[in-house]
């Protein structure tokens, strides 16, 4: 369904003043980001009230300045009116004499989350590809003061810290969902929804109406329609207070920010945390710092019981303990006196032995441990090779008790002593593979070869190499 006008009276001030905010909010932003001359600039339209708007005021800004304009919509599928709403937004491009792409995607796999959850995921993947076909270095979408409000609400229900409670960006150079390249823009933050119409309204801009907005069983609707209204009878300009908080928590967050790179300046061990370092920290800074850490590197926030189980397990337990925390995608390992931080690992090792037969190559990939057997020459003394053809050979895993001798004039010690001395995290452990010829264990991924077996100058080294660094 498409809409054409709104019953908004017109406040033509209103509407100059929304205008020159547009304005103000995207030199900025394009202030951040470094655009070439093929680079463009792209606007998430799917033909709703705010997309329309921040299509029809980024067109002229865009042209005054030489820029190069896209519109990317996104076909879900999810409406009996999709095809309707893309036919709309290809015609008013046309109209408009700009650049316009869009894909269908498919959310047909609906995970935990909902139908809404991945549908988000499907968007942005397809705004990230259009992006990156059209050499998109920012993408505008229409997210405006109201939403701000939402977002901000909704973060506090489900208790959220500051890095939640301030909202979205103006700009956001690392999108999770997003190309690195792309940088996501959101030049709509400081004007309201009614503004929106009041600008619909002095323009002549139509637009479609998405019927699922209405739907109250989606919390955001639920507080626009239901929550938000009965606040604002009592309390005037509600939304608008709430979105000033934010940025006033985006203040306060940037602080914390620099804050925390100052520690990490003084805790961090190449990628890894120092744990002295991080004990000498307040309780506040340190968990500052942690949260700071863990977001670089993974793009996600500990939780506060996660990050009573990092005091608990890795700061205050015993230093031979080797603890593990699993944080989403993401392993935190403790090593000794190191905080160290891995992808986690999905599957198992094999558990049982996987026979090799080595013709002389310099590798051999084994999926099966997600790895690579490395044979090199020339690197001193080493295996007698012709000990590894003569096989067979096996690779297996851990079953405990086994020995290495590393150095010919020193006794044979257990694996399990020589991981502990490696500060290898017993989490690592199993995904380090062991190779046997026959019944002789010749070398341990992790710890080194046996010198007992074969050993000749100028012999074959065995390296194992991980496909996944852990």
């Amino acid at each position: 369904m498409a809409n054409s006008r709104n019953s908004t009276p017109l406040n033509k001030p209103r509407v100059r003043h929304a205008e020159r905010a547009f304005e103000r909010a995207l030199e900025v932003i394009l202030a951040r980001v470094v655009l070439s001359g093929d680079d463009g600039i792209a606007v998430a339209y799917s033909g709703g009230l705010d997309s329309s708007v921040l299509l029809h005021l980024a067109a002229p800004f865009c042209k005054a300045r030489g820029l190069r304009l896209h519109a990317f919509h996104v076909h879900h599928g999810l409406s009996p009116h999709a095809d309707d709403w893309l036919a709309h937004a290809r015609q008013r491009c046309e109209s408009l004499r700009l650049r316009f792409d869009s894909r269908k995607v498919s959310v047909s796999q609906v995970s935990e989350h909902g139908t809404e959850h991945a549908a988000r995921l499907a968007r942005y993947a397809a705004l990230g590809e259009m992006s990156e076909a059209h050499s998109v270095r920012l993408l505008l979408t229409a997210h405006h003061e109201d939403d701000q409000a939402e977002t901000v609400m909704l973060q506090w229900l489900r208790g959220a810290g500051l890095p939640g409670a301030s909202g979205m960006a103006s700009s956001q150079r690392a999108h999770p969902l997003l190309p690195d390249s792309v940088t996501l823009g959101r030049p709509l933050l400081e004007v309201s929804r009614h503004q929106l119409e009041q600008i619909a309204s002095a323009l002549s801009i139509s637009f479609v109406i998405d019927e699922s907005n209405t739907d109250t069983r989606h919390r955001r609707n639920s507080l626009r329609h239901e929550v938000f209204p009965a606040i604002e009878r009592h309390v005037s300009g509600f939304s608008h207070t709430l979105a000033r908080s934010a940025r006033h928590f985006q203040q306060a967050q940037r602080l914390l920010a620099g804050l925390a790179e100052q520690d990490l300046t003084q805790c961090r061990t190449a990628d890894d945390l120092s744990l002295p370092a991080l004990r000498l920290l307040s309780p506040d800074r340190r968990d500052n710092l942690l949260r700071y850490w863990l977001h670089q590197r993974t793009g996600q926030y500990p939780t506060e019981a996660q990050l009573q189980q990092v005091h608990e397990q890795m700061l205050h337990s015993s230093a031979d303990a080797q603890p593990s925390i699993l944080l989403q995608q993401w392993v935190i390992d403790r090593q000794r006196h190191r905080l160290c931080l891995r992808p986690a690992t999905r599957r198992h090792p094999p558990a049982g032995p996987i026979t090799l037969v080595w013709q002389g190559e310099d590798s051999l990939v084994l999926p099966e441990w997600q790895g690579m057997l490395v044979f090199a020459t020339g690197e001193g003394e080493g295996v007698d090779p012709e000990l590894l053809r003569s096989g067979p050979l096996s690779v297996r895993a851990r079953t405990g008790g086994e020995r290495v001798q590393l150095h010919p004039k020193r006794p044979s010690r257990t694996l399990k002593n020589l991981f502990q001395e490696s500060d290898i995290p017993a989490s690592q452990r199993p995904w380090l593979p062991l190779v046997y010829a026959g019944e002789r264990l010749v070398f341990a991924a992790g710890v080194g070869m046996d010198m007992r077996y074969g050993r000749i100058a100028n012999g074959v080294v065995l390296r194992w190499e991980p496909a996944v660094p852990r």
